[in-house]
């Protein structure tokens, strides 16, 4: 047994699958202002005045390693981000994004050009930088999702538009999907060289939902040809250099896996169980250079965390290690970013629950059905 090991040493180990003094966690995706205040032990007036540093301090009483990107509240009332809204939309019409497509060069080099690589430099200085002065030590774990493909035009065009142009005009959309793709291959290749110059945790997460509770939202036989070979030529330089990268994977996602892991990917996040997502499914799977796959092994925020009581928490994390085999590749995440209704002390419980297991002690492999099904039949 290591003694106890630095936050971005004993990430570093559990992603060579080396001995380690505790599971790793991982933080960053945390909603509501009240939630957070209670979390860092402040007043909702005392988060608001600096809500970065309330979230950080949030983190830091969790007791997590490393850091995804943080979601970070600034309004006592919010409920959310990131959402679409589709009566934004309501003048666009498929032939849009045909139109946006013929607009585009036929050639990486005219696109090139608009490429500024001194500014995607700065700003991902700026963000490493960042994180290493506000942090106070929890590890950036990159979540950039222009590295994952950039298969949500709806924020663009809608989702009408954007998915009735998918079945309609595939090759425009596949040419859009294309244009983004060589302005992030550069941005991936200036990656690799500012995880050698920070020494960072050789770890990122990204990749777009794809499916929603039904399966893929577009045909996979489309994005086979349209959309996925775009991400693997973005994420193509971090593979090579040897930077692990994990797939979100929001909504049913199995037709789907063996793909995101024939890209390159070597790593899974967000599984819905709810859904039928069986993580087990997934054990015999490997990433095309042969490595067992890591796991943001991942709480529920749709069941679990917010309608569990602290015990049913504390089980959920006892199964993902049970598929893990005592916690090898496992990372403990949420499943995405987590609603106000989550009561902050299933997160502790979680997390302190874990950080009580000691990963030395034998733990014969069960293979078992997500204890939320179990105690709470649908």
């Amino acid at each position: 047994m290591p003694a106890q090991l630095a936050r971005k040493e004993r990430l570093r180990r559990q992603i060579l699958g080396q001995e380690v003094d505790r599971i790793p966690s991982l933080g960053g995706w945390i909603g509501g202002v009240r939630n957070l205040a209670q979390l860092a032990g402040l007043s909702t007036d005392q988060y608001l005045a600096d809500p970065l540093a309330g979230v950080i301090r949030a983190n830091l009483n969790l007791g997590v390693d490393g850091l995804i990107q943080p979601v970070i509240p600034r309004e006592l009332e919010q409920v959310r981000t990131g959402y679409v809204l589709e009566s934004r939309f309501a003048q666009v019409e498929p032939e849009d994004l045909v139109k946006k497509a013929d607009s585009l060069p036929d050639s990486e080099a005219e696109i090139l050009k608009t490429f500024d690589a001194a500014a995607e430099e700065k700003r991902y200085r700026d963000f490493f930088e960042g994180a290493v002065r506000a942090w106070e030590g929890i590890v950036p774990i990159p979540n950039f999702w222009e590295i994952g493909g950039h298969f949500p035009l709806y924020t663009e065009f809608g989702y009408v538009a954007f998915l009735s142009a998918c079945a309609l005009y595939p090759e425009a959309v596949g040419k859009l999907w294309w244009a983004k793709s060589v302005h992030s291959r550069k941005r991936a290749e200036i990656l690799v060289q500012l995880y050698r110059d920070y020494d960072l945790v050789p770890l990122m997460f990204c990749g777009e939902d794809l499916c929603n509770n039904q399966g893929p939202m577009v045909d996979p036989g489309m994005l086979r040809q349209y959309y996925l070979p775009t991400v693997q030529m973005i994420i193509a330089p971090l593979v090579e250099a040897g930077v692990r990268l994990i797939h979100h994977c929001d909504g049913d996602v199995r037709p789907l896996v063996e793909d995101f892991l024939g890209l390159g990917f070597s790593g899974l996040q967000g599984f819905q169980f709810e859904v039928g997502v069986d993580p087990y499914a997934f054990k015999g799977l490997r990433s095309p250079k042969g490595e067992e796959l890591l796991y943001f092994a991942s709480l529920s925020v749709s069941r679990t965390l917010p309608f569990g009581t602290a015990e049913e928490v504390c089980e959920e994390v006892d199964y993902f290690l049970d598929f893990t085999d005592g916690g090898r590749g496992m990372f403990l995440f949420t499943s995405n970013v987590t609603g106000v209704e989550v009561p902050p002390e299933n997160l502790m419980a979680a997390y302190r629950h874990l950080q009580a297991w000691d990963p030395a002690r034998p733990r014969t492999p069960t293979r078992r059905a997500w204890p939320w099904r179990v105690h709470h039949p649908e």
